[in-house]
């Protein structure tokens, strides 16, 4: 039943591009940022190690009046702690100035930059090392949640010791640390600890 569906509606797209087509109008043109982010990520980098941090992202999005230039900044991997807000705006005022000086100004947007959050997705190994000591919530490939705690970060995968279930207001037990085969894990993201 869904390949008939999705055939019918594939049917009914082509169909809408050949009367567009056919009535002289051109179909819908795929959005470009309003900046060439890989000439600008050339240009920053240079700022951005100058403060020994990390560019972890950078994003054009928004059209007109709404655009914006998201620059996401970290510390290196063998650092656990977080980007400070006073690093933050030092940062920023350093990137503004260097986009001012490569830009013609035509275009106006706003420069907003940021660090990950608490609770980052755990997407790249440098991730996993950042956040050694850590507890993590794990999603497994099966399908399998549950929290550990991140001891170490290995070729074969992350070193954790799995959070037992207690009974509320039992002080948190783990069992021994043990590896966790990179393959073994379908995501994991930081979770907040607020009487760690």
């Amino acid at each position: 039943m869904a390949k008939s569906t999705d055939k019918k509606d594939l049917n009914s797209r082509e169909r809408r591009a050949a009367n567009r087509a056919a009535q002289g109008v051109s179909a819908p043109k795929t959005k470009t940022p309003f900046v060439n982010t890989d000439e600008i990520r050339i240009q920053l980098l240079p700022v951005i190690e100058e403060f020994n941090l990390y560019l972890e992202e950078l994003r054009a999005r928004g059209a007109g009046a709404n655009k914006t230039l998201e620059i996401v900044i970290d510390l290196p991997e063998d650092r656990t702690d977080f980007v400070s807000l006073d690093t933050l705006a030092e940062v920023s005022q350093a990137l503004s100035k260097k986009l001012d000086e490569i830009e013609d100004g035509d275009s106006p947007y706003m420069l907003e930059v940021t660090s990950p959050g608490a609770t980052r997705s755990l997407t790249e190994r440098r991730h996993w090392k950042r956040s050694i000591g850590r507890l993590i919530a794990i999603t497994t490939v099966d399908g399998e949640k549950y929290l550990a705690r991140l001891n170490d970060v290995t070729e074969e995968g992350p070193v954790m010791a799995r959070k037992k279930e207690t009974k509320k207001g039992q002080k948190p037990s783990y069992r021994d640390p043990e590896t966790i085969g990179w393959g073994t894990i379908s995501s994991a993201k930081v979770e907040i600890e607020f009487n760690s």
